[in-house]
């Protein structure tokens, strides 16, 4: 009985390994259970006792990236780290996930490139507003934080910096997504995106992190 949930468990996920597949290659309105059963290796019928129906198989591959993303989150903004900081490695490793996770890289292309938001995909489309609003609220607590201690810089408040951030993060995914730009890239924005929360910081907070005494202590 155990060998036999482990081999249902196996053929699922090589089902949905072949349906992101196939939602890349030839976008989801256009796949069929039948194309994604010859590229699984199995019949329409296995595929059918693991997913009722297309929107369901979707949503499976979905939720499998998202418990990635939740993991991020938690890692980034639960710890009790220096709320810049947390913005910083939550960013740093969600460019880590795009440059390293097949899963994380394909769905997302599914979503941001491969998906009309009509009809039964309508719950795409909620899961992608849904991620957003949750980085939107993250981004807004770890700014205002900052704020409130005096550690953003001159001209920045905490709205202008979670939106520029936001910015930053969903153009440069976008463009990852829609361009096939090499894993390389992950070098260049990664110095790019440390400028930029570097950017937000004022003086005195940047001092007393690196121990060296600011204006007011000197």
């Amino acid at each position: 009985m155990r060998r036999t949930k482990s081999e249902s468990e196996e053929t699922r996920q090589r089902i949905m390994n072949a349906a992101e597949t196939v939602f890349v290659e030839i976008g989801v309105s256009r796949a069929s259970m039948e194309k994604i059963a010859a590229a699984a290796g199995v019949t329409r019928g296995a595929i059918y006792w693991h997913f009722a129906n297309k929107q369901e198989l979707l949503g499976a591959i979905i939720q499998r990236v998202h418990g990635i993303h939740d993991a991020v989150i938690a890692r980034a903004f639960e710890g009790g780290a220096e709320p810049l900081r947390s913005v910083l490695d939550w960013a740093l490793e969600v460019i880590e996930l795009f440059a390293t996770d097949d899963h994380t890289r394909k769905v997302y292309k599914i979503i941001v490139t491969r998906c009309e938001y009509v009809g039964e995909m309508q719950e795409a489309l909620a899961w992608q507003q849904e991620m957003r609003e949750t980085m939107d609220a993250n981004f807004r607590r770890a700014f205002e934080a900052a704020e409130a201690d005096g550690h953003l810089g001159p001209g920045w408040t905490a709205c202008a910096a979670s939106m520029t951030l936001r910015c930053f993060m969903s153009g440069m995914l976008d463009n990852w997504l829609r361009y096939e730009f090499d894993a390389s890239l992950a070098v260049t924005l990664r110095a790019a995106l440390n400028c930029l929360v570097a950017s937000f910081r004022c003086d005195v907070a940047a001092a007393q992190r690196e121990g060296v005494p600011g204006p007011q202590s000197a």
